[in-house]
């Protein structure tokens, strides 16, 4: 109860105040100081005579007033909303003050919300203009009652000294509670100071490499954020010459607080020397002299002359050992390739370089050849590699088979066309008639020096035609009537078309003998014969009789499809409590004649709407008067197609009516009935 009173009494003064400072008439300014609040930023701007002084920034409300006010009055500590509580504070008018960010206890340094605290520099007020308090009381103690203050809604242009930034508390310091800008003694803040963590900087730098001074450099201000992009540096670092260089790091963060470190980088030479002046390969004549040295030269990235300490060895071609050469010439006395190493010693870091030069030692004579025929037969559509057995090699023996070329010359051609290694090495001939094959082979140390042998193919098709569109196994309904030959096809390899020389007998269910069926028959073929037929396919090579294709299909006959019920009347009427045989004169079949009376499935459906099946053999007894519905079903058992046949029965009371027109008149083939 009291502590209600107590806050009836604050909302009276705080009305009070409010109608108390809130007059239409303009105070005169007072002080050489006016604000500029800028909600559209959350800039506070200090003019000092009318030229910006310094800024802050705050955080205003969607219900900040715009205009020009005089300031009326001043609270050390005074009540907001929630209750909360904020420090410094200087009325703009009205309820719209000046002030830090609230407490949660009045007069509690250490009851901040840190939370509202980081949203300075955003809109996040009731109204009125919260500061940290270092800014709060710049204003409480330097701004005179009846200092002016324009509140407007701009931009960044309209902060001539930009907008500051506000340190942020980490959530580890939340507890604390106390804004880090606070003056007041016991702030826990006031020990802590920027710190710079230079652990990751590359101390040891590549001579002639690019430098960043800042990487792996990390500023962090008084509460531990990281503001590394307030680094700032003094010093230098000359990437292209060897030495020490020292570089001195300064931060300053929000709170004005400082720090520096210092970093000594080393640039060193950390690579091998050059050598230039080896060609990477060349070719020379067999028995040729090789200058070794001509040109070669060796270098430190500083210039310093390595040429005398440049040491030879060679790899001998089919050699694997390099073997030290003293000599400044060396005579090419073996076919194949030398390898000759250049090493040299950086005697700044002890780094061995090496650069080899391949030198190929040529003969310029033509190759030969051997496995070359002369002439060559093969059957149609035969796959062979064009190049088995033929080898050729230089007169010094190097082996040049795998360079080899390959041209052909089809049946009919006029010009030799050259074939790649996966053509050459599977070769397929799709035509009849001769075929030119010419190898050819160059010495690769003289263009010129070119060996060719040809080779006459003959090929021909003997083999059996190939029969297409047939499969392996059909199914096909009672007396269906099919075209036997119908997409079916014959061809030689060559591609002749066999297709009207193909011979088709049949062999059908319970026959021993295939009978050869003539063009009216095959075309038009009814299969009338439930079991499987045999299909026999065949054709001749007309050049070659022995080479004959047979194909076989086998064709099953099923009789799939709904039976036919018989002998279900349309309507009858009894009288009730009369009994009737449901089953008498009704029968079922399929379309093959199979008959299937035995499966018929009666349900009958009483007039109280009730459903069952009836499979007693004798008669049904009529209890209930009334129409009854009597469902006839026959399944095929060769795959599920059903049929139904419906009849109606009308049981009434007393005797026996006569029979209407339709009462007794069997339903027809498929009447009232459904798959």
């Amino acid at each position: 109860m009291i502590k209600k009173k107590v806050t009836v009494v604050l909302a009276f003064c705080i009305i009070l105040l409010s109608a108390v400072f809130t007059g239409k008439g303009e105070a005169q300014a007072a002080g050489s100081y006016t604000l500029q609040v800028n909600k559209g930023t959350n800039v506070v701007t200090v003019f000092r005579d009318g030229k910006p002084d310094r800024a802050f920034v705050c955080s205003v409300g969607s219900a900040t007033p715009i205009g020009t006010f005089y300031t009326p009055n001043k609270l050390r500590w005074h009540v907001l909303d929630g209750p909360s509580y904020g420090q410094y504070c200087t009325r703009i008018t009205g309820g719209f003050l000046f002030h830090s960010v609230w407490y949660y206890v009045n007069g509690n340094y250490a009851s901040q919300s840190y939370v509202q605290y980081n949203k300075l520099g955003t809109t996040a007020s009731h109204g009125c203009v919260r500061l940290t308090v270092a800014d709060a009381k710049w204003i409480y103690d330097n701004c005179p009652l009846g200092t002016k203050v324009t509140i407007i809604y701009g931009s960044a242009s309209n902060d001539p000294l930009g907008k500051p930034e506000a340190i942020k508390i980490p959530a580890k310091y939340g507890s604390r509670g106390w804004d880090p800008t606070d003056p007041m003694a016991g702030n826990p803040y006031s020990s802590l100071r920027p710190s710079i963590d230079v652990s990751g900087a590359q101390t040891k730098i590549a001579y002639g490499s690019e430098f960043n001074p800042y990487a792996g450099i990390v500023g962090r201000d008084s509460l531990g954020n990281d503001i590394s992009h307030k680094l700032t540096s003094n010093g230098t670092v000359n990437t292209k010459k060897v030495g020490s260089y020292r570089i001195t790091y300064i931060i300053t963060d929000a709170l004005g607080r400082s720090a520096s470190a210092e970093v000594v980088y080393t640039v060193a030479d950390t690579q091998g020397a050059t050598i230039k002046g080896v060609k990477k390969s060349q070719q020379k004549e067999y028995n040729s002299t090789l200058k070794l040295r001509a040109k070669v030269k060796a270098y430190t990235v500083d210039k310093k002359n390595l040429t005398k300490n440049i040491q030879i060895k060679i790899v001998y071609p089919k050699g694997k050992t390099e073997k030290i050469y003293r000599k400044s010439t060396i005579k090419l006395k073996k076919l194949g390739t030398y390898k000759i190493n250049y090493y040299v010693t950086n005697p700044n870091n002890g780094m061995e370089t090496k650069v080899t030069s391949k030198v190929t030692v040529k003969d310029t004579k033509k190759p030969k050849f051997t496995g070359v025929a002369s002439r060559k037969t093969f059957e149609y559509n035969a796959v062979k590699n064009l190049k088995y057995g033929v080898k050729a090699k230089l007169v010094s023996g190097k082996n040049m088979t795998s360079k080899i070329v390959v041209k052909i010359k089809v049946p009919g051609g006029k010009k030799y066309k050259k074939l790649s290694e996966t053509a050459y090495k599977k070769y397929k001939f799709s035509k009849t008639g001769t075929y030119y094959v010419q190898f050819s082979v160059t010495n690769p140390y003289n263009k010129k020096a070119v060996a060719q042998k040809e080779t006459a193919i003959t090929i021909r098709d003997t083999k059996k035609p190939q029969i297409t569109g047939i499969t392996a196994a059909k199914t096909v309904e009672y007396k269906d009537v099919l075209n036997l030959k119908d997409k079916v096809t014959a061809k030689l390899l060559s591609g002749k078309d066999m297709t009207s020389a193909i011979a088709i007998k049949v062999k059908a269910p319970g026959e021993s003998q295939f009978q050869l069926l003539n063009t009216a028959a095959y075309t038009s073929y009814c299969f009338h014969t439930l079991g499987v037929y045999s299909v026999e396919y065949s054709v001749a090579n007309p050049d070659n009789q022995n080479a004959v294709a047979v194909k076989t299909m086998e064709v099953t006959v099923k009789d799939t499809k709904a039976p036919v019920i018989s002998g279900v009347k349309e309507q009858l009427q009894v009288t009730t409590g009369e009994g009737l045989d449901l089953r008498k004169d009704v029968t079922a079949a399929l379309l093959s004649g199979i008959d299937v009376t035995a499966q018929i499935k009666i349900t009958v459906k009483t007039p109280d709407g009730k459903e069952a099946e009836w499979k007693e053999a004798g008669a049904y007894t009529f209890n209930q008067t009334g129409s009854y519905k009597i469902i006839y079903t026959a399944i095929n058992p060769d795959g599920g197609a059903q049929v139904k046949a419906e009849m109606t029965v009308v049981a009434a009371e007393g005797e026996k009516p006569a029979v209407s027109p339709q009462n007794g008149q069997e339903v027809k083939e498929g009447l009232k009935a459904g798959n």
